[in-house]
């Protein structure tokens, strides 16, 4: 059921950010939906199916912006492994580590998209 949630809600961002906002507030970037992927993989464990899930949400959102393959797919897996490297060290239970360890997923996939862009 939560995986329907999440489908939903990913929809809802999409249609936020790829209409809603740019016609009223003048965004550009895909910035809530990389915030969203953020979240869904700081509230599932890491692991291989919220990964799949991950790279399906991403494909999806590709498809719908007309994005080259690997656009979104590509800082996922970065900053999905970069999860998985500060869940191996630190024990991220705990809320504020949450947010920090977000903080740095956030800035991981949002550099990696600038510097896939650049090279696809």
């Amino acid at each position: 059921m939560r995986k329907w949630l999440f489908l939903v809600l990913f929809l809802m961002a999409i249609l936020f950010d790829g209409i809603i906002f740019p016609a009223f507030f003048g965004f550009r970037e895909s910035f809530l939906t990389i915030i969203f992927l953020v979240v869904m993989l700081l509230c599932y464990k890491v692991g291989l199916q919220s990964l799949i899930f991950g790279i399906a949400l991403s494909r999806l959102a590709e498809f719908y912006w007309g994005l080259k393959l690997g656009t979104l797919i590509l800082p996922l897996l970065a900053s999905a492994g970069t999860l998985f490297l500060l869940n191996r060290f630190f024990n991220i239970r705990n809320k504020a580590l949450m947010i920090f360890s977000g903080v740095i997923m956030f800035i991981i996939f949002w550099e990696m998209s600038i510097l896939v862009t650049k090279i696809l």
